[in-house]
């Protein structure tokens, strides 16, 4: 018998209302497309006796309509619904989709729109099915939303408006669930470019490192690229761009099954080995050069031969092994290759908490003024008397007093070498304000790379009226023969504003005298280890008689470093040696004093 179309009571709108709250609850919850859409089913049926609910999806690819949710459907009607292909005689859901719209069927068994699935409605006892699409963001049918009666009923009111709101429940479902099949493909995207290089798609240094936490038995070989600076320089950074994806697809092409090429910096790459046996890494090594020895690499119409430096470590410090590796490598030359070895490389844990102890103690002494300058007298050899100072280093904090041999050499590694020297020099210049004292300070390298003497020493002798003729830059042998053209050229400058120039530890290194004379060098330093001996080593006095006869011919001061007794002294003033430094007449002080007393 047909049911009479009335209006929607309240009663039934506040169970569509409870319907929508529990499906929205689980999407907010995060509930799967199908838990949602299968709970939609299952409430939907209790508020209709003696029917079932069903949701079918369009397959885009196929064009035909499959089963997708009927929580109370017997396997075998699903079985024969599905692959059901929309049009005028595909029962109500198939029309649904043909139509792009709402479909009410309320006699199966005689309505022609169930002609193509007539034996299912006897089989199944379908007497009535109200079907409605389910739209996408473009309000096209993706799906359908039915519910069929075992017996011959028209939808209420109420029916229509339960079928309209399960439907636009499921599209928000499915919404719902693309915008997060979108979200994660753009997050697995993002992924994707955070771990691979762009220039080359290899994988890079972030997928290494992720890598290296799978097992504890790779190995890992690390090739820097030998002189792709001087390639750019030559050619452009767009040339060198294409020489790198070169140099990468051929990596690709070398490395065996299993193994992941990187490309870990601008000119270093990586391989890392799930796992290899160690007599066969000196093998692996001999390949991957033969790779790029046999073959040269074509980049705009140019052939290039490539070369490596090599560093192989193995097992679960394989990271760190490879990169001292290479280090080694380095040092050897271009085009060569080092393979860790546990047996000959140890590492030093003293060493390293030396190095994080230094570290924080330096920086530490430099922000409260822990770096001090002290002094160490010259003596006069014609009239016995301290005329001048050499300026030392000390760092004094809570720990004690530290002496330049227990940091200076972490203080290099640090980059702190320039402050060091600004601390000095402030110190010293303030000390010798208001007075004619004559002091030496000692400049690196790397105080000239960075070219800030002159205009900080300015700054100093101005504001404690300092004459520029007191202070002498003390320099390395190294420094004044190989230096670098600005640097050579920032010490004449220093010596025409007045001040006076020394090289530290003359004779040990190149005794360039032709760049002492161009640099017009006021005091030459002997090296301490020409004069600790000179009493009684031949060899050691002849080179000191050789230094003090071209100074004296040169015009050219000259200092004994390291007089420690009365019978080195002898054979220095014998020679003729115009100042002696050294504890038989001064120890390094805090002050300008001689004594303790």
């Amino acid at each position: 018998m047909n049911e009479t179309t009335v209006a929607i009571s309240p009663e039934e709108f506040g169970h569509i209302l409870e319907l929508q709250q529990s499906v929205f609850r689980l999407i907010v919850e995060g509930a799967s497309r199908e838990r949602v859409v299968d709970r939609a089913c299952l409430l939907a049926e209790a508020l209709v006796p003696r029917a079932v609910a069903s949701y079918m999806h369009l397959d885009n690819a196929t064009g035909l309509l499959n089963v997708r949710s009927a929580p109370t459907i017997p396997a075998e009607g699903v079985g024969r619904l599905n692959g059901l292909r929309p049009g005028p005689g595909s029962g109500s859901c198939g029309n649904a989709i043909y139509s792009n719209r709402p479909v009410y069927v309320c006699n199966a068994v005689d309505d022609a729109r169930w002609a193509n699935l007539r034996q299912f409605a006897f089989d199944f006892n379908v007497r009535a099915c109200w079907s409605h699409p389910v739209y996408d963001a473009q309000r096209q049918a993706v799906g359908t939303f039915a519910l069929t009666s075992f017996e011959q009923r028209q939808p209420s009111e109420f029916h229509k408006q339960l079928l309209e709101v399960v439907a636009a429940l499921i599209s928000i479902a499915l919404l719902h669930e693309e915008h997060q099949l979108s979200l994660e493909r753009e997050r697995q995207h993002a992924l994707r470019l955070l771990e691979q290089d762009r220039l080359t798609g290899l994988s890079n240094s972030v997928s290494l490192e992720q890598a290296l936490t799978k097992s504890a038995c790779q190995v890992l070989v690390l090739a820097n690229l030998n002189n792709l600076s001087y390639l750019n320089t030559l050619y452009g950074l767009g040339f060198g761009d294409k020489l790198l994806c070169g140099v990468a697809e051929r990596l690709r092409l070398f490395a065996p099954e299993g193994a992941t090429v990187f490309r870990t910096s601008a000119d270093e790459f990586a391989i890392l080995y799930p796992q290899w046996r160690q007599d066969q890494l000196h093998s692996e090594v001999a390949r991957l050069q033969q790779c790029f020895r046999a073959e040269p690499l074509w980049i705009d119409q140019l052939s290039l031969y490539m070369t490596f430096n090599i560093g192989v470590g193995c097992g679960a410090d394989c990271q760190r092994q490879a990169m001292k590796a290479l280090k080694r490598s380095r040092q050897m030359g271009k085009n060569r290759f080092f393979i860790y070895d546990n047996r000959v490389e140890t590492v030093d844990g003293r060493q390293r908490n030396d190095y994080i102890q230094w570290n924080t103690r330096l920086h530490a002494a430099l922000a409260s003024g822990g770096i001090k300058p002290w002094y160490q007298g010259i003596r006069n050899n014609r009239s016995g008397a301290i005329e001048k100072w050499e300026v030392l280093v000390r760092l004094e904090d809570e720990q004690g007093i530290a002496t330049p041999d227990q940091f200076l050499d972490i203080a290099k590694l640090c980059g702190l070498m320039p402050a060091i020297t600004r601390a000095v020099i402030a110190g010293a210049l303030q000390a010798i304000a208001g007075t004619a004292r004559q002091i030496s300070i000692n400049i690196t390298e790397e105080d000239l790379a960075l070219g800030y003497l002159a205009d900080f020493l300015d700054h100093y002798v101005e504001r404690y009226a300092i004459e520029p003729r007191q202070v002498m830059l003390e320099l390395l042998e190294g420094v004044s023969s190989n230096g670098k053209h600005d640097q050579i050229r920032q010490l004449q400058q220093l010596k025409q504003r007045g001040y006076r120039l020394a090289i530290d530890d003359f004779g040990t290194e190149y005794s360039n005298f032709e760049r002492v004379l161009e640099l017009d060098i006021d005091v030459l330093k002997i090296d301490s280890k020409y004069i600790r001996d000179i009493h009684h080593d031949r060899i050691s006095y002849e080179i000191v008689r050789g230094i003090a006869f071209f100074a004296r011919n040169t015009g050219i001061k000259t200092i004994a470093e390291f007089v420690h007794c009365a019978e080195v002294q002898a054979v220095v003033e014998a020679l003729g040696i115009d100042e002696s430094q050294g504890y038989l007449f001064s120890r390094p002080r805090p002050d300008f004093s001689l004594s303790d007393d």
